[in-house]
């Protein structure tokens, strides 16, 4: 018996549906060749224009579809002089550059990539590109809601998949050298040309999250991820939601003075956590980020309307103008 060629099983860039259905056309893939970075130079790119993403307490807000919230935004990057261009949400993210090379901040870590790594971006840390360069800066930002994954009621088994954005600690970077790199650059490369197929058949969002799934399982095993931090993960999440509750009430009340022990008491922490676990995921420490969120939303101010100085330093919460005019230099 003849055997029959190997057939692949997504969708391959620049092959038409009746290509694929036709088993009279064979395709050869190299174990050695980024399938990610081929679909990539298929796409359309979108300027990342973080301004209009961005909110005074530095959270991206995006809105996905509650049937499936999963979304892949492929964007072009120019200069990097936006005050606002570090930002923090409650989704997941996974960062994937496919042009240039630069430095990328998460919370107190910054990390150096060029096109090819994977990053995975820690739950609600402040994070963003610290600089770019290169003919061509792209990248590709794959950002999903928890609940896609792992949910109260799913198995515990499933929690696997997420621990990489929850475990707050290490080099959460994998580069194309690594022993699990191809294996992810596969998912990814099948969930990227799923997400983008035309036409969109309905079995995309089942491919979509089969191919996203076989990712973190790679992602996690290169992370590896131990029966210790899955005991874990359960606390973290709940910390995270709890962290998010205070951005939240910063938002809310970031012109009333907030003291260090209100934050913690929101957070659901001692001050001493509190204090090291906020400059872990920001950055900065909270007395910094509660100005810098209050200079934010006077810049927005001063650009936005005709107010007076005082007016503005008065309704972002500085009492003290002198105060206010020197932060603002």
């Amino acid at each position: 018996m003849q055997s029959q060629p190997l057939r692949p099983l997504f969708p391959v860039p620049g092959a038409s549906r009746a290509d694929l259905d036709n088993p009279g056309v064979k395709y050869t893939f190299s174990r050695s060749s980024n399938l990610l970075l081929d679909v990539a130079r298929e796409l359309s790119y979108v300027p990342f224009q973080v301004r209009l993403l961005v909110d005074e307490r530095r959270r991206y807000h995006l809105d996905l579809d509650p049937r499936f919230p999963l979304a892949i935004q492929p964007f072009a990057f120019s200069a990097l002089t936006d005050i606002l261009r570090f930002n923090w949400h409650e989704r997941l993210e996974i960062f994937v550059p496919v042009a240039g090379r630069g430095r990328f901040r998460m919370g107190e870590d910054v990390l150096d990539y060029s096109k090819g790594d994977v990053i995975v971006v820690e739950n609600l840390k402040l994070h963003g590109l610290v600089e770019c360069s290169g003919p061509e800066r792209r990248g590709l930002v794959i950002t999903f809601l928890p609940e896609l994954i792992c949910s109260p009621g799913s198995y515990a088994c499933d929690s696997v998949y997420l621990m990489p954005f929850f475990s707050g600690g290490g080099n959460r970077i994998l580069r194309p050298s690594d022993r699990h790199a191809p294996a992810v650059d596969q998912a990814l490369g099948k969930l990227v040309s799923c997400y983008f197929e035309k036409p969109r058949e309905t079995s995309r969002e089942a491919g979509c999250k089969a191919y996203l799934l076989e990712a973190l399982y790679h992602i996690a095993r290169h992370f590896q991820v131990t029966g210790e931090s899955l005991s874990d993960f359960a606390s973290q999440r709940r910390q995270s939601v709890q962290f998010g509750r205070l951005y939240e009430y910063l938002r809310e009340n970031y012109f009333e003075p907030v003291t260090v022990a209100e934050a913690a008491g929101i957070s659901g922490m001692s001050e001493f956590r509190f204090m090291k676990f906020f400059k872990k995921t920001t950055g900065v420490t909270f007395v910094k980020y509660l100005t810098q969120l209050r200079l934010n939303h006077a810049y927005r101010l001063l650009v936005e309307s005709d107010r007076s100085i005082a007016e503005i330093a008065s309704s972002a919460g500085f009492s003290d103008q002198s105060y206010f005019d020197r932060r603002f230099r």
